[in-house]
């Protein structure tokens, strides 16, 4: 297929590749070849025109400019350009194993005044990258592990305004094609970019919670051992606690699963050959940052109804609940979270992952089929796209709902659990419920806002207000029936 190149406006004087380009826009009757792919102009030779970078370590790029970083664009510096340069360009590209040259970075019309960019910032005009970063950085993200090459080259011009299309329809090939005759040096300098599998592993972590980022706050971070996912354990984007008819006088607050207490997932996956049961607990996070426990009450699956807090009525519409460290979690399927995109989607994209490393999907494989799940933890071994290969767990409504054991050997997350977790008031007086509500959100539980969970009980009506005073503390006032029947404060410990 022909791609059209965007219209460049030459001087009149300039002959050349822009000549041609003029002509071929003029007429009609103008036969013109298929454009190829342009590849990086070789450098111009000039003694003293370099371009540098403070970030670069030992030739290598390191991580938080690439997309399993902050994918923040590099500091670079020139120098020794020609006297009479008018006007800079800038590109970082390229050459995959299979395909064309790939532009991560357009940059055109840097005035001969500026010789520096620093981290995260630009100059002139930015262009359209490739990857779908559009007129933005596109950070080294390659799809396969191992040693990718990418090329800076800043060109030193005679000339200034020659490109005139629009910077999305700049394109790495259409800027070289503009610059080619008026390039009086370039200065070129080689990077290393080393991706492993854990790092891609990594990246599907990061890009599952990109949806709900902005909603929750939820934030993942890498480094060679784990896939921290960083989050205060709640949400606002659907209702919490509504339909509880069992025991729950708790409420959810906000927790602090960030920094070293953020929840720990292996990126490369081990399967143990001893599989570790899921009785009790968290045993995974979903991708809006809400821990996800196993189906029992704390203390385990015994007890009247098999502990099985779904089928003792204990869990709202959205299969959580606020746990006695006044936290919210889910027990099963998170069906409320899973309804804010289509069915579809959950088949190829992750609903959490288990503190093991390996993926949780929706109830269907990757194909459309109802999943299966194995006798063992509840998984299966078909590949899925956006997940670590070798084995994947599958929500269901039967329990227990999500796994019942971990396939891969579990983070140190699992056995320090209790730790993560900062209790803020003793519990309320236990107490069958109907028509549980509960009014919150995301300002209401910002410093200053109020929430108010109510119920009822053999025809009184009971209510807990409570309002966020400091980070980490809150005021409770209760009342039954309307009549404030006591107050108190409370802050986390931590």
């Amino acid at each position: 297929m022909i791609r059209a190149l965007p219209r460049l406006v030459l001087r009149p004087g300039v002959y050349g590749v822009g000549m041609a380009l003029l002509l071929g826009a003029c007429g009609s009757d103008v036969k013109t070849a298929a454009p190829t792919t342009p590849t990086p102009n070789p450098p111009t030779p000039t003694a003293n025109f370099s371009v540098t970078s403070s970030g670069v370590v030992n030739g290598t790029l390191p991580t938080t400019y690439t997309c399993d970083g902050e994918s923040k664009s590099p500091p670079f510096a020139w120098a020794g350009a020609p006297a009479n340069t008018v006007e800079y360009a800038l590109l970082m590209s390229t050459v995959p194993t299979v395909g064309a040259t790939k532009y991560s970075w357009v940059l055109y019309g840097i005035p001969a005044t500026v010789t520096s960019i620093a981290t995260g910032t630009a100059a002139g005009t930015v262009g359209q990258a490739d990857d779908g970063a559009g007129t933005n950085y596109a950070p080294p993200c390659s799809q396969g592990p191992g040693l990718k090459q990418y090329t800076i080259q800043v060109f030193a011009l005679s000339a200034a305004g020659r490109v005139t299309s629009t910077p999305l329809q700049t394109t790495g090939a259409a800027l070289l094609d503009a610059i080619r005759s008026i390039t009086l040096a370039t200065a070129t300098l080689s990077v290393n970019v080393n991706r492993t599998q854990a790092m891609i592993n990594c990246g599907y972590v990061r890009a599952s919670v990109t949806p709900w980022r902005a909603a929750t706050g939820v934030e993942v971070t890498c480094d060679s051992t784990y896939a921290a996912i960083a989050s205060t354990g709640i949400q606002s984007r659907h209702v919490m606690m509504r339909g509880i008819r069992a025991t729950n006088q708790q409420v959810p607050i906000p927790q602090n699963f960030t920094g070293s207490n953020a929840w720990r997932i292996p990126p490369t996956p081990v399967v143990s050959a001893t599989k570790t049961s899921a009785l009790d607990g968290p045993i995974g996070i979903a991708v809006n940052g809400v821990p996800i426990f196993n189906p029992c009450k704390q203390g385990g699956c015994s007890g009247p109804g098999g502990g099985d807090t779904k089928v003792l009525g204990e869990l709202d519409d959205c299969n959580g609940h606020a746990g006695r460290a006044d936290d919210y979690h889910y027990h099963a399927a998170p069906t409320c979270l899973m309804s804010e995109q289509g069915a579809a989607y959950w088949d190829t994209h992750p609903v959490g992952w288990a503190l093991d490393g390996y993926a949780i999907f929706g109830y269907r494989n990757p194909d459309g089929t109802t999943a299966t799940r194995d006798a063992g933890c509840g998984g299966n071994t078909v590949t899925h796209a956006n997940a670590p290969a070798g084995y994947a767990y599958h929500v269901t409504d039967v329990s227990p709902y999500v796994l019942s054991c971990f396939h891969g050997n579990p983070s140190p997350d699992l056995a320090g659990q209790s730790a993560k977790f900062s209790p803020l008031r003793p519990p309320g007086t236990p107490m069958p419920s109907t028509n549980m509500t509960l009014e919150t959100s995301a300002t209401a539980l910002a410093i200053g806002g109020t929430s108010t969970l109510r119920w009822e009980n053999a025809n009184r009506r009971y209510q807990i207000r409570y309002t966020r005073t400091a980070a980490a503390c809150w005021t409770f006032e209760f009342q039954t029936d309307g009549v404030i029947t006591g107050t108190s404060a409370y802050c986390r410990a931590r």
